[in-house]
């Protein structure tokens, strides 16, 4: 017998690698760009301003990255399952849900930025510079908030190259006015903000291609019924209660740090959480493939594409970490003095801790995998304790006590600070895997079923005609040995046959595996056919009599009780069901 490969889904993941890490590495390294240059340019001062700002930025990006990420992950598990016309109405939702509150942030900016900026800012003596940057960000809401949700979505949809593409062109343009409005105008940290959201603008004319895309599978809706809202709202609450938790811990932290430690304090925690964003560049871009796939494969009921997702995400991932671990622990000072910090007493404390703060990196990339994950198969209950976890009720407790220990032992607390995210880190993902194993006291952290409903087949061919042949061969033998009625199972073996003969034949040079599984259920028996060959729907495929001479197609739908199509991770997917034979006596085949 075929054993099933991993040959198709890694080809996605190599896919999807590319696009994914080149996405994170423009969004991050703009966010640690930005960070150089207001440092550089209009000194530490502006630095914190920008900082303090983050609790505010945060509430600006929550409607278009909550509802952005819910929404793409209940489309992608929608599409995983064939049901297109939700998908498109969850879209047309959340996106003019998002678009109506982005609009309305914009209209408080006139009210409310001041009061924010008082309280945010003023211990720390920066509140009109922090006041500055907020204002043009919430003028700014409606293309920061529908730009996160189409990324969101593009990436689910057969075009993680345009996600990459709209934030590479975004943060491009974000930096070149960076460079403009900060050396050249007086703006001051008004001109930060303006460029980040011209960037924002700009970027959407990817959008346009999106939209004339043939592989496009979801759109607007007339009149969607609003209850796909709520499949939205759902899949997005770990990302609102991340959202909503980094609101806290924003505030929280930058509270505890400025009162205890002063400005250099929060120079210093600036600097270390970039080096977060440094890793996440290339790690988080990794582990972003996970909202891309999983919910697809989860909704075709695929785990053992699910595992092989995860493992090899988690080998890329962990590499990236360890690599950068090395580089920091080596190059300190060298990254010091790239944020502007190059007064000796306070470079030698942000030295030490850094060296510190970075063995927090492996456990943080460790919970932000188990989060993505559970987002993306339906588990949200537990990616929300886990974000709720590291994002707040550990971090604030740990940072205060690590600040007055490290205070106690005669230092300036900093070191105590950057242990405390390490502790916090590690009691998340200690805290996970007891709360999985009250939860799930005989699973493993996939949480997955052993496999999936009734008895399954699950194999790979090479597209060639010698293997083809030998795939009804296969569905023959296991229906037979699993009670399936002869013409049943002729039926399920002629299927399968054609089907794999016309992918070799019209599938293209692209067409190099194929993944067949046969699931044997009570009612009936659904045979799905995965392949990466050219764009092709059978179940719309008519034959006219010119051009592709497919008349084994016109076979299969009449000797099958349904057939549907999706073309998902940029992968052809057809499913095909066959209704159970009655036994002569009544009584069902087993």
């Amino acid at each position: 017998m075929h054993q099933r490969n991993e040959r198709l889904i890694n080809a996605k993941i190599n896919q999807y690698l590319v696009p994914g890490i080149m996405m994170a590495l423009s969004l991050q390294l703009g966010n640690i760009l930005d960070t150089i240059m207001v440092g550089n340019f209009l000194g530490t001062d502006a630095m914190t301003a920008v900082a303090l700002s983050i609790p505010v930025e945060t509430i600006i990006q929550m409607p278009g990255y909550c509802l952005g990420t819910g929404g793409a992950l209940a489309a992608g598990v929608m599409l995983g399952r064939r049901e297109r016309e939700k998908a498109s109405g969850v879209f047309t939702l959340t996106f003019f849900t998002v678009l109506i509150s982005s609009v309305l942030f914009s209209v408080l900016a006139f009210f409310v930025t001041d009061p924010l900026a008082q309280m945010l800012a003023a211990k720390a003596g920066v509140a009109e510079l922090t006041g500055d940057y907020i204002f043009v960000s919430m003028l700014g809401a409606p293309f920061i908030g529908i730009g996160l949700l189409m990324v969101s979505y593009l990436g689910a949809e057969n075009h993680p190259e345009l996600s990459s593409a709209y934030l590479i062109i975004s943060n491009v343009i974000n930096l070149f006015l960076d460079f403009i409005f900060l050396k050249y105008t007086p703006l001051g940290t008004k001109g930060a903000a303006l460029s980040t959201i011209l960037g924002y603008a700009v970027g959407m004319v990817v959008f346009l291609k999106y939209i004339h895309s043939p592989k496009r599978m979801i759109g607007f809706v007339k009149a969607p019924p609003f209850a796909l809202m709520k499949e939205a709202v759902v899949m997005g609450a770990p990302v609102f209660v991340f959202m909503a938790m980094s609101f806290v811990k924003a505030l929280g932290l930058n509270t505890i740090i400025v009162s205890l430690t002063g400005q250099d304090g929060m120079a210093i925690y600036t600097v270390c959480d970039n080096i977060l964003m440094i890793v996440e560049m290339l790690s988080g871009g990794i582990i972003g493939i996970i909202p891309n796939m999983a919910g697809i494969l989860y909704g075709e009921k695929d785990y053992y594409g699910i595992r092989v997702l995860c493992k090899r995400t988690l080998q890329y991932s962990f590499i990236v970490v360890f690599a950068a671990v090395v580089f920091i622990m080596i190059f300190t000072v060298q990254v010091t003095k790239l944020f502007g910090i190059t007064e000796p007493v306070l470079q030698g404390e942000m030295v030490a801790a850094l060296r510190i703060y970075i063995f927090s990196l492996p456990f943080y990339l460790w919970n932000k995998f188990l989060i993505s994950y559970y987002e993306s198969i339906e588990e949200t209950a537990q990616a929300s304790v886990i974000t709720f976890l590291q994002n707040c009720l550990y971090i604030l407790p740990a940072a205060l006590l690590g600040i007055l220990l490290g205070q106690a032992l005669g230092g300036t607390g900093v070191n105590g600070l950057a242990l405390a995210f390490i502790c916090a880190e590690v009691l998340t993902a200690v805290s996970a895997y007891v709360y999985r194993k009250m939860k799930y006291k005989k699973s493993d952290f996939y949480i997955l079923p052993a496999e999936n409903d009734g008895v399954n087949l699950d194999f790979s061919v090479a597209a060639s005609l010698d293997e083809a042949v030998k795939v009804p061969k296969e569905i023959m033998a296991f229906c037979e040995e699993n009670g399936v009625l002869p013409n049943t199972a002729n039926l399920a073996a002629m299927a399968s046959e054609e089907m794999t003969v016309n992918i070799i034949k019209y599938g293209g040079k692209s067409a190099q595996w194929i993944d067949v599984n046969l699931s044997i259920e009570e009612e009936e028996m659904r045979l799905r056919i995965r392949d990466n060959g050219k764009p092709f729907n059978p179940a719309e495929y008519a034959f006219d009599g010119d051009g592709y001479e497919i008349h084994g197609i016109e076979l299969v739908k009449r000797i099958s009780s349904k057939i549907d199509y999706m073309r998902t991770m940029d992968m052809n997917n057809t499913v095909i069901a066959f209704a159970r034979q009655e036994e002569k006596n009544g009584s069902k085949e087993v």
